[in-house]
């Protein structure tokens, strides 16, 4: 199974960031933060505590 996590501008919808990985641990939350960081220098962070979905 695979877990897709998306950080996306709460004002124009674009992503700013993505990371998939094949569990959902604290690891998938780390780097996309790292990644985002690494993209864009600036950025101010809200958590809405995401969702789950389940696509067959």
């Amino acid at each position: 199974m695979a877990y897709l996590s998306v950080i996306k501008d709460s004002f124009c919808n674009d992503i700013l960031a993505y990371h998939i990985s094949n569990q959902i641990t604290l690891d998938i939350a780390t780097t996309i933060i790292y990644k985002l960081i690494s993209l864009h220098k600036y950025v101010f962070i809200h958590s809405d505590q995401g969702f789950h979905s389940l696509v067959i």
